[in-house]
C-alpha cells in the first residue's frame, strides 16, 4: 500500500512538471500569436486591451492629404505618446482613410517595412492565427498589426535578425498623423498618380546615371555630352515637384560639366601641342615625290594657322556657351592692342615657332606675328600699325600676336 502511494506521488510530480513546461512554452508562443492559453478563459469583457489591438477610429471617405510642414510624425496610435514610425517632409502626400480625435488614420508609407516571425511562415503562407507583425525584428518592438492562417506573405529574411521576415505592412495596417499638419487636396487617386510619377523619375535618374558613366568613359571627341545634359535636364525641368531628385540631378550635372570641361581642356592642349609640332616643319616649301621644292602661296601660309586658331576658339567656347567663332573674334577685338613697326618674313626652320612674320622696330625684333585675316606678305618691308591680340609665344624671346587688322 505504501509502495503504491509513493508510486502515485512520483507520477503526480512528473505530470506537474510536464504541465509547467508546456504552460511556459504556450505562454512564449502566445506572446507572438496572441491566442488564448489552454488554462485560461479569456473573454472580451474581462481581458485587458492587448497592445496589438488596432485602435478604433471612424472611417471617412479616403482622400489624399498634403503634409504642411517638415518633421511631421507618423505615429503607431492616435496619441502623442505613441511610438513614432517616421517623419514626413513638407508637401509629401498621404492617403487618409479615417480619423480619431485630433488624428487622421492613414495608409502605411510605401517604403515602410515590417517584420513577422519566420517560424509561422510556411511556403509564403501564415500558419497561425493573430500572428504579430512588428515594427522591428525583435520581440520588444511595437506591434503594428496581425496576420492569420492562410494569409500570403512575400518578403526577405531580415539582415538584422535572420529569425524574422521583412515584409510590406498588411493592407489593414493604419498609422496616425495629427490633423493640423494635413491639408486635403483631392481623392486617393491623386497620390497613386504621384507615386507612379515618382517611380518614373527614379527610373530616369538611374538611366541618366548609367548613360553618363558610359559616355564619360569614351575618348573626348566621342562623348555625346548633349545627350547627357538632356537626360538630367529632363528631371530638373519636368520633375521639379520632386525636389530631392531635381536637386540631385542638378548637382550631378554640374559635376559632369566640370569633368567634361577638364577633358575638353586636356584634349585641346594635346591638339594644340600636336599642331605646334607640325608647325616646326618647313612651311615655305613642300616636298614632292621627286624631292622638288614648291613654294607656298601667301594664302597657304595663312591657312597653316587656321587649325591653331580653331584650338584657341574651342578653348574659349568651353566657357562661353552658345557662342560662335565670330563672337570669339569680337571678344578678341575688345582685348586688342596696337603695335607699330616694319614687317619681315620669318622663315627659320625651328620647332614650335609662334609666327611666320616678325615685327621690327629700329632694327630690333619686337614681336612674332601671324594672321588668318590679313595677308601679311603684302606688308613685308612696310612700316605699319597693327591691331593685334596676344597669343602664346612658346617660350621664344619676344611676344607673339595674332593680327586682326592693319593700318
Amino acid at each position: 500500500m505504501i509502495s503504491l502511494i509513493k508510486h502515485t506521488s512520483i507520477l503526480a510530480c512528473i505530470f506537474s512538471l510536464s504541465s509547467l513546461v508546456a504552460g511556459n512554452r504556450n505562454v512564449g508562443i502566445a506572446k507572438e500569436r496572441k491566442i488564448p492559453q489552454s488554462n485560461q478563459s479569456i473573454t472580451s469583457k474581462n481581458t485587458k486591451k492587448s497592445s496589438a489591438a488596432r485602435p478604433n477610429y471612424d472611417n471617412t471617405k479616403a482622400f489624399t492629404g498634403k503634409v504642411l510642414g517638415n518633421g511631421v510624425r507618423i505615429r503607431l496610435q492616435p496619441d502623442v505618446e505613441s511610438p513614432i514610425i517616421r517623419e514626413l517632409y513638407k508637401n509629401e502626400m498621404i492617403i487618409v482613410t479615417g480619423e480619431k480625435n485630433d488624428f487622421y488614420a492613414i495608409e502605411a508609407p510605401s517604403e515602410l517595412k515590417v517584420y513577422i516571425f519566420r517560424s509561422f511562415i510556411l511556403d509564403n503562407i501564415v500558419e497561425g492565427n493573430r500572428v504579430n507583425v512588428r515594427l522591428a525584428p525583435e520581440l520588444s518592438a511595437p506591434v503594428v498589426g496581425f496576420m492569420n492562417t492562410g494569409d500570403k506573405v512575400q518578403g526577405t529574411i531580415s539582415d538584422k535578425n535572420h529569425k524574422w521576415l521583412e515584409i510590406t505592412p498588411p493592407n489593414a495596417c493604419r498609422f496616425f498623423v495629427a490633423k493640423e499638419f494635413v491639408e486635403k487636396i483631392g481623392g486617393p487617386e491623386l497620390k497613386i498618380i504621384r507615386d507612379k510619377k515618382k517611380d518614373t523619375v527614379i527610373q530616369l535618374m538611374d538611366s541618366a546615371d548609367l548613360l553618363s558613366q558610359s559616355e564619360m568613359m569614351k575618348p573626348f571627341e566621342e562623348i555625346d555630352f548633349e545627350r547627357i545634359s538632356e537626360s538630367f535636364n529632363t528631371i530638373i525641368n519636368e520633375y521639379g515637384d520632386f525636389r530631392e531628385y531635381a536637386a540631385k540631378a542638378k548637382t550631378k550635372l554640374l559635376t559632369l560639366q566640370e569633368t567634361y570641361l577638364q577633358k575638353k581642356l586636356a584634349y585641346l592642349e594635346s591638339k594644340a601641342s600636336r599642331m605646334s609640332r607640325e608647325m616646326s616643319y618647313p612651311e615655305s616649301r613642300t616636298v614632292s615625290s621627286q624631292d622638288t621644292p614648291v613654294l607656298l602661296t601667301a594664302k597657304d601660309r595663312m591657312k597653316i594657322w587656321e587649325r591653331v586658331e580653331e584650338s584657341h576658339f574651342l578653348a574659349w567656347a568651353a566657357s562661353h556657351r552658345q557662342k560662335n567663332i565670330d563672337d570669339f573674334y569680337e571678344d578678341q577685338k575688345v582685348e586688342s592692342i596696337k603695335i607699330s613697326g616694319v614687317v619681315e618674313t620669318y622663315n627659320n626652320i625651328v620647332k614650335n615657332k609662334p609666327g611666320n612674320f616678325i615685327l621690327r622696330d629700329r632694327d630690333m625684333p619686337k614681336a612674332y606675328l601671324y594672321s588668318t585675316f590679313v595677308n601679311l606678305q603684302d606688308q613685308v618691308g612696310k612700316y605699319v600699325t597693327l591691331t593685334v591680340t596676344k597669343r602664346p609665344n612658346n617660350n621664344f624671346a619676344f611676344p607673339a600676336y595674332f593680327v586682326i587688322d592693319v593700318e
